[in-house]
């Protein structure tokens, strides 16, 4: 190891904080309407700049040093920079799901992690849109500059968490929870969940999630219960495992829909249940609170003691008011051991762990909103010690609701910590478990172990080693603690001074100061490595080992203080603890003047851009500087600061409006010139593809790209050969043509399709209620109609209304007055009356509006109200019945009848003999 690399490792081990390693995961939380908490300093600050709004469900995720990665509503994701990911959206969770979304870095892989979601199993989801259960999203740190994106091919993967043979288990397909904690091995990751009696555990390791999960039958059965809200109510509530990964605490708020007489919400139940770390199996199920509402469930750091919130409604559901409870895990009667330690008018809300031991209480006052988070300040001491301190944690204007984000419950477990996992560094050990002891035995995973409490131990080459420590106490040991421990090897740097070449653009081009893109150096002091890194600069060496968080870095973007001015560049390896040093030099150059360059494009569409092929630009500044290398690289910008400094370079093919936008010229990344660029948009003929229709007797018919061509400039081609503007076509068809401007040489290809209108043709004419719809061989909208009349009255409409029973003519012609065609049907008529009173109307009863050629088996029948059969005639022919049966006529009541066609159609119906 050279000089510089001692100093970095005894500067290592002065400056890194073992406490803090493996729990700044959790460092930052993002919850409620733009609320969060920055747990990186003591006591935690709010954030302010936060993007979510989420009444229940969230998660956030940081790097081992505690700066934020990205955060989530379960549907949508926001970057560090508190953008949205741009493949960020339309994730499956819910923001009223009460745990939407939970984040888990994938073991071996320091880039990448896992967004689990839940969406909310209510039902009152539209037909189409069904329940989507559990998925998860595979977030990937080194996409889009190292801000991350969601991997599209395994965004919005469905996990099975139900019996797929039971058609209610696969609509609802789960409850609203989901937990985490590292298996004993120390480096794989147990998500489990719940749903009706089962649950449902998948490991994740290094290859990446086993879908099929170990399930666990338990007693307790939790059916989805719907209310008139349609909301799932036994679905609400948390779950948590402790840090220890020995037991499960899980609340349902709800477990039936409870009486309108006693209240629909204290109905709820908690129960606590083994959990094996090992086997992911779920065992020995222990009620401990029942006729109650609780919502959030967790665990001392020491997994010694269980908090859990509840509310208590009255029989009108509205709050009465909400309990902190505490129960000993230890206890041989865990459910007798409660004691309240808060009652308040707060909604029982979210308790999540926090890296500094205390837990976090969410809800808000019920008459007023959430702007405070409430604390148990010393969660593992039972009783009043544990130091609950209500609504007392300012969100600095923002507001909470009911959730807090999960993580991973064993980052917060006591047990041991360890540092400096750099190849060739001293790794120390130190314990941190709260478990009495007077012996220990390290296992370093290598073959090597040590007794004593504090140690510290070099491994002889990088890998993942699996670290236990077993603690004893009068001879009795207790179960080993496990970690899996990595160490990498530095990132390899280059061994000279890097020089880092900036044009001189600003007012004193000679004194060697300049501001200067430091991203640039990245890549050749780190060898132009595929590994995700980081890099940071200083000004010094010591400032840059001494700064651990690596929060008083130079910006990326930095105005040198002196000529040639060195400075140094920390190099990790992203999400470790392990970095290298390189050195850097700023030297400027004075810039050579390339020029302005003009370049015409032509407005394809019409609307004032027009694409531009900036490498045709690189080729004419090579033309007119024959002097300068052959290698020199142009990249073109939207101004000059950006040119000056080679960041947000433009694509190669850019779309544009005429502006003036501006280049650099470099060479091995030594910056060579400025230029600028003069891009000027062309117009073009305002033409694009149409539809031409023509009466089949109109061809042939001449055609043409447009309706008036003033340009001498533009030459056509069509498929055909032919090469005037205008041409003649014979028949129906698509007729494509190329228009080329001869002096910017712009083409635009567009197709004309001329269509032949088909003489109207019924289909079929369909009558109902006595409204007739015409029903064409041909789309309709092409077509006017008209009804018993063809020489005025045409309509758009294919649908007449009112129509009196009876023959009926519809007469259907084209818009463009190619055809019209003339077609008769009929419309049946049943009178609702008849008066067989001789004054000659409604004296007798038939149907109306039979065709007489189609309907000659036609026959009517007559029945009482009782169905005795009084009269059946044949309609065609027949005047009709009138009320009379063997000569007498009948009393004023209702009568019916039934009418089959000859085609077998029937009709029923009722009508009313009066005087």
């Amino acid at each position: 190891m050279n000089s510089l690399k001692y100093l970095v490792a005894l500067f290592i081990m002065l400056f890194f904080n073992p406490l803090l390693f493996g729990q700044k995961e959790s460092a930052n939380w993002y919850f409620g309407e733009q609320a969060g908490l920055n747990f990186n300093t003591s006591p935690p600050i709010p954030h302010t700049n936060g993007q979510l709004v989420t009444k229940e469900g969230c998660a956030a995720i940081s790097d081992y040093t505690g700066a934020l990665l990205f955060y989530t509503d379960g549907i949508t994701v926001w970057n560090r920079s508190h953008q949205v990911m741009p493949n960020g959206t339309g994730l499956l969770g819910h923001t009223s799901s009460t745990m939407s979304a939970l984040i888990i870095p994938k073991p071996g892989n320091a880039s990448s992690y896992y967004i689990f979601t839940i969406d909310q199993p209510s039902y009152y989801l539209t037909e189409g849109e069904p329940i989507s259960g559990i998925s998860y999203s595979e977030v990937d740190m080194t996409l889009q500059s190292e801000m991350g994106d969601i991997v599209t091919a395994t965004k919005n993967t469905h996990l099975v968490t139900y019996n797929t043979s039971n058609e209610i288990e696969s609509e609802y397909k789960t409850t609203e929870k989901i937990t985490a904690v590292t298996h004993r091995n120390g480096s794989f990751i147990w998500v489990i969940t719940y749903f009706i009696d089962k649950f449902y555990a998948f490991l994740i390791d290094d290859t990446g999630i086993n879908l099929t999960p170990v399930v666990s039958t338990v007693a307790q059965n939790i059916h989805p219960r719907i209310n008139n809200e349609g909301v799932n109510i036994s679905a609400i509530g948390y779950l948590k495992v402790s840090p220890d990964g020995k037991k499960i605490a899980i609340a349902h708020s709800s477990t039936t829909l409870g009486s309108p007489r006693t209240g629909t919400k204290n109905t709820g139940k908690a129960l606590l249940y083994d959990f094996n770390n090992a086997t992911g199996i779920v065992t020995n199920q222990q009620l401990i609170l029942e006729n109650s509402y609780p919502y959030g469930v967790e665990f001392s750091p020491n997994s010694k003691v269980l908090y859990l919130t509840a509310s208590n409604f009255n029989e009108d559901d509205m709050l009465v008011e909400s309990y902190v409870y505490q129960y000993n895990i230890e206890s041989s009667n865990v459910r007798n051991s409660r004691q309240t330690i808060n009652s308040s008018s707060n909604v029982a809300g979210a308790l999540q762990l926090a890296i500094n031991g205390k837990i976090y209480r969410a809800g808000y006052p019920a008459s007023a909103e959430g702007s405070h988070l409430s604390v148990i300040n010393a969660p593992n001491y039972l009783g009043f010690g544990c130091a609950y301190s209500h609504n007392s944690i300012y969100l600095a204007g923002k507001k909470a609701y009911l959730g807090l984000p999960p993580f991973i419950q064993s980052i917060f477990k006591y047990s041991f910590t360890y540092a400096n996992t750099c190849f060739g560094d001293a790794t120390t050990f130190e314990i941190t478990s709260e478990d009495p002891y007077d012996s220990v035995f390290w296992d370093f995973g290598d073959g090597s172990t040590s007794v004593q409490e504090t140690v510290t131990h070099t491994y002889t080459q990088p890998g993942n080693y699996t670290v236990s420590l077993i603690l004893s106490i009068n001879g009795i040991s207790y179960e080993p603690l496990i970690k899996q421990v990595t160490i990498v090897n530095p990132p390899n740097v280059m061994a000279d001074t890097y020089t880092l070449v900036q044009c001189d653009t600003d007012e004193n081009t000679s004194d060697g100061v300049s501001t200067f893109n430091l991203d640039m150096a990245n890549q050749p002091i780190s060898l132009y490595t595929l590994d995700p890194i980081q890099v940071f600069y200083y000004t010094s060496l010591n400032d840059a080992i001494a700064d651990a968080e690596s929060t008083n870095a130079l910006p990326n973007i930095y105005e040198s203080t002196q000529a040639e001015q060195l400075i140094y560049a920390k190099i990790f390896r992203t999400n470790t603890t392990c970095f290298n040093i390189a050195t850097v030099r700023l030297v400027t150059t004075a810039s050579i003047d390339l020029g302005t360059v003009d370049i015409t494009s032509c407005d394809d569409n019409n609307n004032g851009f027009a694409q531009f092929n900036l490498e045709e630009a690189s080729a004419m500044f090579l033309s007119i500087h024959p002097n300068i290398p052959s290698d020199i690289e142009f990249s073109f910008y939207e101004n000059s600061h950006d040119a000056s400094l080679g960041v947000n370079p433009l694509p190669s093919i850019y779309s544009s409006t005429s502006t003036l936008i501006f280049v650099r010229a470099e060479s091995n990344l030594i910056c060579y010139g400025n230029g600028m660029l003069n891009l000027t948009v062309a117009s073009f003929p305002p033409i694009e593809d149409f539809l031409l229709k023509v009466c089949p007797s109109d061809f042939p018919i001449s055609i043409s790209p447009y309706e008036e061509h003033t340009s001498q400039n533009y030459s056509y081609h069509w498929d055909s050969g032919e090469t005037l503007a205008n041409i003649a076509v014979n028949q129906p068809g698509d007729y494509q043509v190329v228009i080329t401007d001869s002096e910017l040489g712009c083409t635009k290809q567009i197709t004309i399709t001329v269509v032949s209108i088909p003489a109207p043709q019924v289909q079929e004419v369909i009558i109902q209620n006595l409204s007739a719809t015409i029903e064409l061989v041909a789309n309709n909208e092409d077509y006017l109609f008209a009804l018993n009349n063809s020489s005025s009255n045409f309509q758009t409409s294919n649908i007449f209304n009112s129509i009196t029973p009876g023959e009926h003519t519809v007469f259907i012609k084209d818009m463009y007055n190619c055809a019209i065609t003339s077609y008769t049907f009929y419309v049946l008529g049943f009178p609702k009356f008849i008066t067989p009173n001789g004054d000659s109307m409604h004296d007798v009863w038939n149907v109306k509006g039979l065709e007489a050629s189609r309907n000659q088996n036609t026959y009517v029948k007559i029945f009482d109200r009782y169905g005795k059969l009084l009269k059946m005639f044949s309609s065609i022919g027949f005047t009709g019945w009138d009320g009379t049966f063997n000569g007498k006529l009948l009393p004023e009541d209702d009568y019916w009848y039934r009418v089959e066609l000859t085609n077998g159609q029937v009709f029923t119906g009722h009508f009313t003999l009066k005087f």
